[in-house]
């Protein structure tokens, strides 16, 4: 059966609490906690139970275990939670960073998403892991609101932020992946933005096509893959949404290639061969691509497409389209985080324009059928476009 996309909101006995319905199926959004949670159509009807006064004694005597909540994973436990404002634990990043105040008057060596950063980098030998993490990102002369140090703890390092300490400890080839894990995590707790999400962001000239997935996936390799075939990369991650104008903006980071990807990359980025060898804490070696001016975007490009994208070589081929409470499950699986001060008319926004955007999950086995999968979408898009856009 087609879901309907039409949102209907309803109070519930929660203060700043909202259920949100979409079709059969239903999102709830807390904007005191800032955090949402999807139900499928037995874990709404579950809700509203518990909203309207049953007990999980009441509910329990007549589920089964088949009954649960399937598409968002949420038993009846989690459910009666939820209707009393507890949300499940949330995904790591999610834990905001308290940054102590900046208080010296040096200049800030880089700029990332407007924001100035220090860099210092004790070692001539560790400079070059340093560096090749900030080449896409502009120099600043504008005082730096957070100075990113790398100091000696014991026999390793540690990477701190105006002197908040972030990793330790590091090795020496850990260095580079480290700042870029500092930087992200700045980014997520001081970048503006509405709504950020753990994916690429790729685009061309009328369309921007959110690759979302959690780590390992394959999402960086195939947006380097497009970024080499008529697509400007906007983000590497994270992708950060403006819903005023439905756009994400760019982020200035390469992207991140593991080992075992770079033999499918080589003819579109030989440089790739040369670049410094990182090392990730599980001991992969990982390469950061820097894409030339003109394959990067450089101001904001319009939401108009997402994709969940798997790397599947023993899968046969399948491009999903998903119903709006899938979207936002899996958005929340990959990682998604909503802004601090997102007000419940921010949430509806966003609420809509998800369930407008076409969305698709997306198993591939080589990046050239994963490419023809993405041609297909925007192709389709194109063609069902009303008539002098």
């Amino acid at each position: 059966m087609e879901q309907s996309s039409e949102v209907q909101c309803v109070a519930t006995a929660c203060e700043q609490q909202w259920l949100y319905q979409l079709g059969d199926e239903g999102i709830v959004y807390s904007q005191a906690q800032n955090r949402i949670a999807g139900l499928d159509a037995a874990g709404l009807l579950a809700y509203w139970a518990f909203d309207a006064g049953a007990s999980l004694d009441d509910l329990q005597a007549f589920s089964t275990a088949s009954q649960r909540s399937q598409a968002a994973e949420l038993t009846l436990d989690t459910i009666f939670a939820l209707s009393c404002g507890r949300f499940p634990k949330a995904q790591d990043h999610e834990e905001r960073g308290d940054w102590p105040a900046l208080d010296f008057s040096q200049s800030a060596t880089v700029e990332v998403h407007g924001i100035p950063m220090l860099v210092e980098c004790p070692q001539e030998a560790l400079r070059m892991l340093c560096s090749d993490c900030f080449k896409s990102c502009p120099l600043s002369n504008q005082p730096a609101r957070f100075h990113l140090r790398i100091v000696r703890a014991g026999t390793s390092w540690a990477i701190s932020a105006n002197d908040r300490e972030i990793f330790a400890p590091v090795r020496d080839e850990q260095i580079g992946l480290g700042l870029l894990h500092a930087v992200r995590s700045l980014l997520y707790d001081e970048a503006p933005y509405d709504v950020a999400f753990h994916a690429a962001m790729i685009a061309d000239s009328r369309h921007g096509i959110m690759l979302c997935a959690p780590r390992e996936f394959g999402k960086s390799t195939l947006s380097a893959y497009l970024s080499a075939h008529g697509f400007d990369l906007v983000s590497d991650e994270p992708a950060m949404l403006c819903l005023d104008t439905s756009s994400i903006s760019p982020v200035e980071m390469p992207i991140s290639l593991k080992e075992g990807t770079w033999r499918f990359l080589e003819d579109e980025w030989p440089q790739l061969a040369g670049a410094p060898i990182h090392v990730r804490s599980d001991g992969r070696r990982i390469r950061l691509l820097h894409l030339p001016h003109d394959r990067a975007a450089h101001a904001p490009r319009q939401l108009t497409h997402i994709v969940f994208p798997k790397y599947s070589p023993a899968s046969p081929a399948s491009l999903e389209a998903l119903s709006p409470i899938r979207r936002f499950t899996l958005l929340n699986e990959g990682g998604m985080l909503l802004g601090k001060q997102l007000t419940k008319d921010k949430f509806e926004h966003f609420l809509r324009l998800i369930c407008a955007t076409p969305a698709f999950v997306a198993h591939y086995r080589s990046l050239q059928e994963a490419a023809g999968m993405i041609e297909s979408i925007v192709n389709a898009s194109s063609l069902n476009a009303p008539a002098g856009r």
